[in-house]
């Protein structure tokens, strides 16, 4: 298992959440491409969408993340969320930026007129998998949102107007949330995250 390092994001949080479900996890952190393959990498990211994409091209992790996408559950956390899909308007121009394309999608500015959306807030899981979680309450911080196709949504939330908070398909996992930061609610998820990803093998 692996969590990619090598643009802005609450990595150690989340190396310390994982190190929680289970103290002989082995959890690499990969600021550079590695040889070696992963059952999941995680990819976990704050600040700005077109700044993150030119740290993982500077890196060369975009092209590694790319190609691991055959062989590894990809777990994208919100921001590395965003940025397993086609594009984004977050950008320093007028001009949309491109992601990792692992996921048909755009992102968008939230409606709301208070940004970001900033605290706990209800998510509504709509697939049996993570049926225990529905209705519970986890820690967002976003100014952005993903528009998709029904069909990938997993979970929404609500903040002046509907969005995705976790999508998935085959082995790829976005979640908008940040289960690092949501306690014992956000423990629960990456567990059933890993089981997603064992389920994939």
């Amino acid at each position: 298992m692996a969590i990619v390092s090598s643009m802005p994001g609450n990595v150690m949080n989340l190396y310390r959440a994982l190190k929680g479900l289970e103290q002989n996890l082995n959890v690499e952190l990969l600021e550079k491409p590695a040889r070696s393959s992963f059952d999941v990498i995680f990819l976990p990211g704050v600040g700005h969408f077109e700044e993150a994409m030119r740290r993982l091209r500077e890196n060369k992790m975009e092209e590694f993340l790319l190609n691991q996408a055959e062989k590894s559950f990809i777990v994208g956390i919100c921001l590395g969320m965003q940025i397993l899909f086609e594009e984004s308007e977050e950008s320093f121009s007028s001009l949309s930026i491109r992601g990792l394309g692992l996921l048909k999608g755009k992102v968008t500015k939230l409606k709301a007129q208070v940004l970001p959306h900033v605290g706990w807030n209800r998510v509504r899981f709509q697939n049996d998998k993570f049926k225990d979680l529905d209705g519970r309450y986890f820690y967002f911080v976003h100014s952005y949102r993903v528009l998709c196709e029904e069909s990938l949504v997993v979970a929404t939330c609500e903040y002046e107007e509907e969005f995705p908070a976790v999508v998935m398909k085959d082995k790829v996992l976005g979640v908008q949330f940040h289960p690092e930061k949501s306690h014992t609610v956000g423990k629960a998820f990456l567990k059933k995250v890993l089981e997603c990803a064992s389920s994939q093998r």
